[in-house]
């Protein structure tokens, strides 16, 4: 018997219900220190990019990140048996998560600014919810929901308050409507994985679906390899490739699955919300910039938000 067929645990079926999730512990933690790694990844990627060629960076991104989780569930003596179904499944989410999001992510924003790209794909906590509550793999309070809004309210007072606000210029809306798609994408991968990881280990998961990933954008990017001047890329290219692949994408593609099986999509996809805040409070630190009232009232919704969403009576 595969693990996939297993019978799902009592307490396993109580998690996933809507209201019974597990109270403010190491979870919410790690989701924290995911937001914070993909925070410093745009201006990573962005950086990158320059060096690379968008797709071939993304493959190799990948490889990595395969590479890392693969070796991880082994390290962990996890089994990579799976139904048929639940293998269809799981190219879905590969799909869905890395061969579309990934390049609609990494080329938007190599022809938008990372100041754009982070706020489009602070959409997603909305689209989780939404499409979680029509296509009813999740229902959410009136607590709940009012936390999801409150937090996208925080978000937008943080970027109005700030000087990123949305650039609607001509010269960056090819880049714009790519990371939008991308925004949707990410959303449905987090819908879609709800129910697979309720059976399946998250980091079972997490590997194939990289995998997949990874096999069919080297397949992709192959024209992108052959054309590369590999001369230009200096020691701080490759070593935000290490940090996009490894970081960004296997570790933080783990914590996120974690999160979604253990407090649901809606619930895990607010966090994302936090990513411009950790931005802009890196810039006060680091480079010196002036964070304002509007930012710091925002930046407490946004963190109000996330207490309604997850915090119990």
């Amino acid at each position: 018997m595969s693990e996939s067929e297993l019978p799902v645990p009592p307490a396993a079926v109580a998690e996933h219900t809507a209201g019974n999730v597990p109270t403010l512990g190491a979870v919410d933690l790690a989701l924290i220190g995911l937001v914070t790694i993909w925070g410093v990844n745009f201006v990573v990627v962005k950086a990158a990019v320059a060096q690379f060629l968008p797709l071939g960076f993304t493959a190799l991104r990948f490889v990595f990140a395969a590479t890392m989780l693969t070796a991880a569930a082994a390290l962990a003596g996890l089994s990579f048996r799976v139904s048929r179904a639940d293998l269809g499944r799981l190219a879905l989410l590969g799909l869905v998560g890395n061969i579309l999001y990934q390049p609609m992510f990494v080329i938007g924003l190599a022809h938008t600014t990372a100041g754009n790209s982070s706020i489009i794909l602070a959409s997603a906590p909305v689209i989780v919810a939404v499409e979680s509550h029509f296509l009813r793999v999740e229902r959410l309070s009136a607590r709940a929901w009012a936390g999801v809004w409150l937090s996208f309210l925080g978000l937008g007072l943080v970027i109005v308050g700030g000087s990123k606000t949305l650039s609607l210029a001509p010269e960056t809306l090819l880049g714009d409507v790519l990371t939008l798609g991308a925004a949707v994408c990410w959303g449905t991968y987090t819908v879609m994985a709800r129910p697979v990881v309720a059976r399946l280990n998250p980091l079972v998961v997490t590997a194939y679906a990289v995998l997949i990933g990874a096999a069919a954008l080297l397949l992709i990017a192959t024209p992108s390899f052959a054309a590369q001047d590999w001369g230009v890329v200096t020691l701080g290219g490759w070593a935000g490739l290490l940090y996009s692949g490894l970081l960004a994408i296997g570790l933080g593609y783990a914590i996120w699955v974690k999160g979604v099986q253990r407090l649901g999509g809606s619930r895990t996809a607010v966090y994302s919300n936090l990513t411009p805040i950790i931005a802009t409070l890196t810039g006060v630190i680091f480079l010196g910039e002036h964070i304002t009232a509007l930012q710091i009232v925002g930046a407490a919704c946004v963190l109000g938000g996330i207490v309604l969403t997850r915090v119990r009576g």
